[in-house]
């Protein structure tokens, strides 16, 4: 939450100039700046505040560093008039000419050097003059910019950031006023020189706020033994450390170094695993529980009984009110109420625990925002040092609340179970292909198991109520991987190509998970969240996976249609409502049709077939392949993906129509007892595996069926609402990795040539769905100015983007073009 003004701030009468500066058109500030003194205080620290962004916006071409707008002559009043022929030369000649003929004063204006788009056409980022060259700039930047706060240098590689902290503090006496507190934001994400060990232990960098030290070379342990001491980084609040071979080990070390003093970690593309879940959600999460019963008519409460087990994690499980399992609340949308004490005697604290309404404000941590609020921009003025400390993204709540884990090695279970040991206090969360695996542990465990062998599923199966407020009390951003919302995950196997794992996800797996985990996510599931981000997403469905995202917009469009009318309907005293969700980000993986490397296995693609194809016989991917019997391509994709590992697996035995082996062995109840470990203790337990009797329920048979497994007899836990749904008593213990393992058959069959040529673009169908529903919203508009009840209509008037990734045949590495 923002803080509140100070006095002085809250009785001055507001200038009007800074009213209008932020409409101020950029070709207009140096005219201004001329007016008067007064004129100059306003608009001089706008034009100034970046001179790179400045030209950009001005009107300097990237690619020959000239003007190709009409409005250079303005920016002649504050600084000569350029004619440099590139990028760098302008920079070069800006910093070592023009800055030596400037004033202190406005020298001190800089606040910010941002190069993520300046001098990127360039081969190198450095200059043929030994004397005049990058690194020499940086090197001199903090003894002629005192208030220089944010330096980006995201994506030049030649860059070397080390030269940032060669200037001794004791050379920058050159600050007008003895302020210079040094960098408050650095990214120097990938670039490929190696910062020295001592480098975070400068006293340049002792006041970082944000930093940003993703696909670097060399270690993080320099940083790691930085923050361990106590008087350094210790107002660091938002670390980025992409692409750095992390393992748990290290991982482990970071967070204790930091423990609850940062509110955003963003550690995408590492080597984490759910192996340090618990110590991080111990070490990181330090907030008072955000999670009420207050709101259990229309979102459920949470129950726990005290009990636990090693494999789980503490057993907490929903209970249901008469409306909240069903999302359908009348007051669902409303935002929450103000906070009270029951007790008149007692004063509620301002620091004290309760969740956010769901219509405050988000605290951002992308580096934009964070550059605009700590040191300003064109658009907006620039905080007075004394009030930087208070500023929103510079102070720490108590933990993290905005958590970056895609791309590591995290299970599906593991984040469910990061989410539940959370105190609700998450905001911000992205795991993006999550593991889907049914069993844990050494490899050696995995290998005694029923599934094909090289086989790997990623996907948000079974987990969509842990993103329900009852537990995840402050989402409002979530990025996560498609089958979140379609129930089709992605697949991974050796053997088959592209086209044939998006067909067996789609049709084999994908019925079977429907039946384990029946409710896919909804939007009124948690109508707090208000960006969703859904990746991995197939550009090629034969239907299923397009059904399931135009259902997904329809909900969309009847939650908004349900918000406003309930605005219409309430009077002008009653509640404020949620806005629902209002940002949809669909992110398509590359097309496989397009794509040749990653169309095909090098058996897919008979050359002798190809050279005999006829003359009226178009080219295909297929072309040389007969549908009327299996390719040996197919046959090897077959033998590769069938149970792994020599395990024999063989039919259960069945007597009388009931399962005869153990634990069905012997008539008697649906439970059998399970030794249980919880920590030190060793707890035994009921746990349910069913009658052992094969009925119609497919998800019920396959459970009991996997049961017989003893590496499936493990992860005891309370049954979610998704598996009371396919059929699991309520209340009950169950096998988690022997219902997870359900969703997999014991065999993949790949497809015939025949049944992948019917697979359609989902991209092209969204956009013909929008274009309908759009044409319905228009004409339900003017018939209601009409007077008539118009046509029901699901369009939502959100932003939905869309992401669709380069195929391999079009790409090229950024070094290609150098």
């Amino acid at each position: 939450m923002a803080t509140l003004p100070s006095y002085q701030d809250a009785i001055s009468r507001l200038d009007w100039l800074e009213l209008v500066a932020s409409y101020i058109e950029d070709k207009d500030l140096a005219s201004l700046c001329s007016v008067n003194r007064r004129f100059y205080a306003v608009f001089a620290s706008r034009l100034w505040n970046d001179p790179l962004v400045a030209v950009r916006r001005l009107g300097l071409d990237p690619s020959d560093g000239t003007f190709v707008s009409g409005h250079a002559r303005q920016l002649s009043l504050t600084m000569d008039a350029i004619s440099a022929s590139k990028d760098l030369e302008w920079y070069l000649r800006f910093v070592f000419d023009r800055m030596r003929c400037t004033r202190l004063s406005t020298l001190a204006l800089i606040t910010t050097l941002d190069f993520r788009d300046f001098a990127k056409d360039i081969a190198h980022f450095s200059s043929d003059n030994t004397t005049r060259t990058i690194p020499e700039t940086l090197r001199i930047l903090p003894r002629i910019l005192p208030n220089l706060r944010c330096i980006l240098l995201d994506g030049h590689v030649e860059a070397d950031p080390a030269f940032l902290t060669t200037t001794p503090p004791s050379e920058a006496g050159t600050a007008p006023s003895g302020r210079s507190q040094g960098l408050l934001a650095l990214s120097v994400a990938h670039c490929q020189t190696q910062l020295p060990n001592g480098f975070f232990s400068s006293d340049r960098l002792q006041h970082l706020v944000y930093l940003d030290v993703s696909g670097l070379p060399g270690s993080l342990q320099p940083l790691v033994v930085a923050a361990q001491r106590r008087r350094t980084l210790n107002c660091l609040r938002i670390l980025k450390a992409r692409r750095r071979e992390i393992n748990d080990a290290l991982a482990l070390a970071l967070f204790k170094a930091f423990k609850s003093s940062l509110w955003s970690l963003d550690v995408c593309e590492n080597n984490i695993t759910d192996g340090i879940l618990d110590q991080f959600a111990t070490l990181c999460f330090n907030s008072p529980s955000l999670r009420s019963q207050s709101r259990f008519t229309a979102e459920g409460k949470l129950v726990f009984d005290g009990q636990g087990n090693d494999a789980y994690g503490r057993f907490m499980s929903i209970q249901e009110s008469n409306w909240s399992g069903t999302f359908s609340h009348p007051e669902r949308h409303f935002v929450d109420a103000p906070a009270y004490c029951a007790d008149a005697s007692r004063v509620l604290q301002e620091d004290e625990a309760v969740r956010t309404n769901g219509r405050t404000p988000l605290r951002r941590d992308s580096v934009d925002h964070v550059k605009a609020a700590i040191a300003g921009s064109m658009d907006q003025a620039v905080p007075d040092w004394s009030d930087v400390p208070y500023l929103d993204v510079c102070t720490a709540p108590a933990g993290i609340t905005h958590l970056h884990l895609s791309d590591n090695r995290v299970t599906t279970s593991g984040l469910e179970r990061l989410i539940r040991s959370s105190q609700g206090q998450l905001e911000e969360l992205s795991c993006d292909s999550p593991l889907f695996q049914p069993v844990h542990g050494s490899a050696a465990a995995k290998q005694h198991f029923p599934w094909p062998g090289n086989v790997k599923l990623r996907g948000a199966l079974g987990c969509a109520h842990v993103f329900r407020p009852v537990f995840s009390s402050n989402l409002r951003v979530l990025c996560i991987h498609h089958s979140l919302v379609t129930q089709i995950p992605t697949l991974e196997a050796d053997g088959l190509s592209t086209m044939a794992r998006l067909w067996l996800a789609e049709t084999t797996i994908r019925e079977r998970s429907e039946r384990a985990f029946p409710p896919a996510f909804e939007p009124d599931m948690n109508p707090r969240l208000t960006s969703l981000t859904l990746t991995k997403i197939p550009r090629r469905s034969f239907g299923p996976l397009i059904d399931k995202l135009l259902h997904f917009l329809k909900l969309m469009g009847l939650q908004e249609y349900a918000i406003q009318e309930t605005a219409h309907s309430v009077s002008r005293r009653s509640p404020v409502l949620l806005r629902g969700l209002r940002h949809l980000r669909l992110e398509f993986e590359a097309d496989p049709i397009e794509d040749p490397t990653g169309f095909s296995t090098v058996e897919d693609l008979d050359a002798e077939g190809l050279m005999n194809m006829g003359g009226g016989e178009g080219f295909s991917f297929f072309g040389g392949e007969r549908p009327q019997s299996r390719t040996s391509a197919e046959a090897s994709s077959k033998k590769q993906a069938t149970v792994g590992d020599g395990l024999a697996v063989r039919p259960p035995k069945i007597t009388a129509g009931r399962l005869a082996e153990f634990p069905y062995s012997e008539v008697g109840p649906e439970y059998m007892r399970y030794s249980d470990t919880w920590g030190e203790r060793q707890i035994n337990r009921e746990v349910w595996v069913g009658t052992g009797i094969l009925g119609t329920n497919h998800a019920i048979n396959e459970y009991m069926r996997l049961v017989l497994h003893p590496s499936l007899r493990s992860r005891v836990g309370p049954a979610t609402p998704a598996h009371v749904k396919a059929g699991v008593p309520e209340g009950a213990l169950l096998f988690h990795a022997a219902w997870d393992a359900t969703v997999m058959p014991l065999e993949l069959k790949p497809p015939r040539t025949t049944e992948l040529h019917g697979m359609r673009d989902v991209l092209e169908a969204i956009k013909r769905f929008r274009v309908e529903t759009r044409t319905d919203c228009e004409t339900a508009k003017r018939a209601a100015v009409e007077g008539m009840a118009g046509p029901r209509h699901f369009f939502w008037t959100g932003r939905l983007e869309v992401s669709a990734q380069q195929s391999m045949g079009h790409y090229r590495a950024p070094s290609y073009w150098r």
